[in-house]
């Protein structure tokens, strides 16, 4: 059984673990782009958490407040102690169960703080629900409004496709059930698309940066592989049916892949 990652390219199934191989996707790219970036451009991961499924429009937030113990602020407890007030009848909630995803990105900036580029690995969920392809959208239009160059990384199969039509269709047309989109401020009629068949290895993108500097050459395949050896996919269960299904030649495919290396 090989623990290295059986296909040429994406890995279909890795969406088993996504949430595992997005954050580590991220890291990697994070490293990636910094060793190859001008001494004055820092890239950095961000993050936001969504909340999913109360109402009809997700709340966005970021984790700003710490609650610590005396102990872990190195601070000494207080030593008196005030009587504790009558007790009150707790009123009882309304208990709403609701999904919280993290959303992860890139930002590379100036070291004063300006954006320049922004690298976008799309997540599942950012195309299951209409709310929250919107929401995605809205996110996109404001990099864009604001002069910021945007990379797209769409490696999920799941979900509803959020790259403008055109791009889309370009992405069909190509056979592909990934790709990589980018869009350059500095040139903004025109958007550099990489179709990724299943079969075929992921590209080597270019990221742009400011007029004056040259794009950074960044390659996706090694940094795929590298979450599945160091995340033990070779573990996932490739028994399982994908969502959505493969054609029958591609499935036909993948299978026979599988069963060389031993996974099936």
């Amino acid at each position: 059984m090989t623990t290295k990652n059986p296909f040429p390219g994406m890995n279909p199934f890795f969406e088993q673990r996504w949430r595992d191989a997005h954050t580590m996707l991220i890291a990697y790219l994070r490293d990636g782009l910094q060793e190859r970036l001008p001494a004055d451009l820092v890239a950095a991961a961000e993050e936001e958490t969504v909340t999913i499924g109360i109402g009809e429009s997700a709340t966005t937030y970021r984790p700003d407040l710490q609650v610590r113990q005396p102990w872990m602020l190195k601070e000494p407890a207080t030593t008196e102690v005030a009587a504790p007030p009558p007790s009150a009848i707790a009123t009882e909630p309304i208990r709403v169960f609701a999904d919280a995803e993290t959303e992860r990105w890139i930002e590379i900036r100036e070291a004063t703080g300006r954006l320049i580029t922004v690298v976008e690995p799309l997540s599942p969920s950012n195309k299951l629900e209409a709310a929250e392809r919107d929401r995605y959208r809205r996110k996109r239009r404001t990099f864009i409004g604001g002069g910021v160059n945007l990379v797209e990384i769409d490696l999920v199969r799941h979900g509803t496709p959020v790259f403008p039509e055109g791009i889309w269709n370009v992405l069909q047309r190509a056979g592909a059930c990934y790709g990589v989109c980018v869009f350059r401020a500095a040139q903004p009629a025109a958007h550099e698309v990489y179709p990724i068949p299943l079969r075929e290895r992921l590209p080597v993108i270019r990221v742009p940066l400011r007029p004056s500097d040259a794009d950074v050459v960044l390659d996706l395949q090694p940094l795929i592989d590298q979450c599945h050896e160091r995340g033990r996919y070779h573990l996932l269960n490739y028994r399982v049916d994908l969502q959505p299904a493969l054609t029958p030649e591609e499935a036909g495919w993948a299978d026979q892949v599988l069963r060389t290396q031993g996974l099936c």
